[in-house]
């Protein structure tokens, strides 16, 4: 049993703000689960000069300062944020905070229908050196344009326009800058798999994972934004990911 549950930290995709997981959130709350969530410098940034870099610090510092307080912590990342949160655990995993005397630590990185990608490499190797047909890039701005059509095709028209007018320009950066670190090596992952993804289609989910190599899975018949259209299943998810990792993060002491 956990004595003290686990804080579960969302860490957003590219063109989204944290607002998006309140939902999922307040689920988490009634479950007992305390969380948090991270707003990306990329995402909004006037003018669009930061990357995956200044996204990866956020998060790392985020999570930093509830592992220093002794908070076992599950970090939830969704599509580009999962090369955010890659990197956002390196040195904070509960084995190695544990090894070095410290409190606290990440016990699980969750990706959400997320990019899994090897050192070296960056999101826009990844989509093969080509901008998306539903990506409009201008200068160092990178827009999403037809966004229901491809991150919300499971909720009802009206919510797809609320969370359309909500979105806003990511830094083209993030998309070339390479990722530095892989995380399946210190510490337990999960993958979130969105069977109805128009965004990241789960063929090309699945094949990312197999790189986490041992990871835990979880299955969600939904678009790429569960966390909208079934934020009870996003919550259930976390809640089996803080078990896991309470349990699996031990045995890497």
């Amino acid at each position: 049993m956990i004595s003290s549950k686990p804080t579960i930290l969302f860490v957003p995709g590219a063109w989204h703000l944290p607002e998006v997981f309140d939902e999922a959130r307040a689920s988490l709350t009634a479950r007992g689960f305390p969380s948090a969530a991270v707003a990306l410098p990329s995402i909004g940034a006037e003018p669009p000069t930061q990357g995956l870099a200044d996204d990866t610090i956020a998060v790392h510092n985020e999570a930093e300062r509830l592992c220093d307080e002794g908070k076992e912590v599950v970090v939830v990342a969704h599509s580009y944020g999962g090369l955010v949160g890659a990197g956002a655990v390196k040195g904070l995993s509960y084995a190695e905070r544990q090894n070095a005397g410290k409190s606290g630590g990440v016990i699980m990185l969750v990706y959400i229908a997320a990019f899994v990608a090897k050192s070296g490499t960056s999101l826009l190797d990844m989509l093969g050196g080509n901008w998306l047909p539903w990506m409009k890039v201008d200068g160092d701005y990178c827009h999403a344009e037809d966004a229901a059509d491809v991150c919300y095709n499971d909720l009802s028209v009206d919510d797809q326009k609320k969370w359309g007018s909500k979105i806003t320009h990511t830094s083209r950066f993030v998309f070339e800058d390479p990722v530095a670190h892989e995380p399946w090596h210190d510490l337990p992952c999960m993958y979130l798999f969105c069977e109805e993804d128009q965004a990241l289609p789960l063929a090309i989910q699945e094949s990312m994972a197999t790189l986490l190599g041992d990871y835990s899975e979880y299955r969600c018949p939904s678009s790429h934004s569960p966390f909208l259209s079934m934020p009870d299943k996003v919550a259930e998810a976390s809640e089996l990911a803080a078990k896991i990792g309470h349990e699996k993060s031990r045995q890497r002491i």
